[in-house]
């Protein structure tokens, strides 16, 4: 069975079972298959619960589950109880080269994309809340590949132009990067956001649960 149809049932149980508070995060990866790994996070009056899932279309065996485990504080439902209004007005915008244009009735699209990337789904459906975004990892990024340094030289005037129009500002000696890689002009506004320091406090923290070994499937 999938992992999202886990998790609903999961879910059931948990609002039959009294949670008063359930959300969870879900990382998902396409490569040439699909893997992924969720944590649900649960609290039942003062007591808060983690449970990890994760998922390989390289595996055959179905959704696995570790056992249902007690924290001190997850800081899953702090975060977003603190935030809630941003969360839900601010999104995480496509990586783009440039402004989208538009000429006559058709816009078009600088959007830059890659055919193999990781998402990030946030879910929290606590009483009558039913709050569900997610962002593609690769729209966080500045660039669209490593920068490639070259050595200091002098460069051509051709040169120095397709850096400019990049949005370089450069001299002729100054050290630059050979594959002239495509700048997000979203990034910065992407960086900010609420959503982005949601998903790093919780990657620190289960990061921190990940080395202790809490999770036994």
């Amino acid at each position: 069975m999938k992992i999202d149809s886990i998790l609903d049932l999961e879910i059931k149980e948990l609002k039959e079972n009294g949670a008063n508070e359930i959300g969870y995060t879900k990382s998902t990866c396409i490569n040439y298959g699909v893997y992924s790994t969720a944590y649900l996070f649960w609290k039942i009056n003062d007591s808060t619960f983690i449970q990890k899932f994760k998922h390989s279309e390289y595996n055959k065996d179905s959704t696995q589950k570790s056992e249902r485990i007690q924290i001190i504080d997850s800081v899953f439902f702090s975060f977003y109880n603190i935030h809630e209004k941003s969360l839900k007005s601010e999104n995480v915008e496509n990586f783009k080269s440039k402004p989208d244009s538009i000429v006559g009735n058709m816009t078009y699209s600088s959007r830059v994309t890659i055919s193999h990337s990781c998402y990030r789904h946030f879910v929290v459906k606590s009483g009558n809340e039913n709050f569900h975004k997610q962002f593609n990892r690769f729209d966080l990024k500045e660039y669209n590949e490593e920068k490639v340094h070259a050595s200091k030289r002098k460069y051509t005037k051709e040169e120095i132009k397709k850096w400019k129009e990049r949005g370089w500002e450069l001299d002729e000696y100054k050290i630059i990067h050979e594959n002239f890689p495509i700048r997000n002009i979203n990034y910065q506004h992407n960086k900010e956001l609420k959503i982005v320091e949601w998903d790093k406090v919780i990657s620190k923290f289960i990061e921190y649960l990940e080395t202790k070994n809490t999770f036994d499937f």
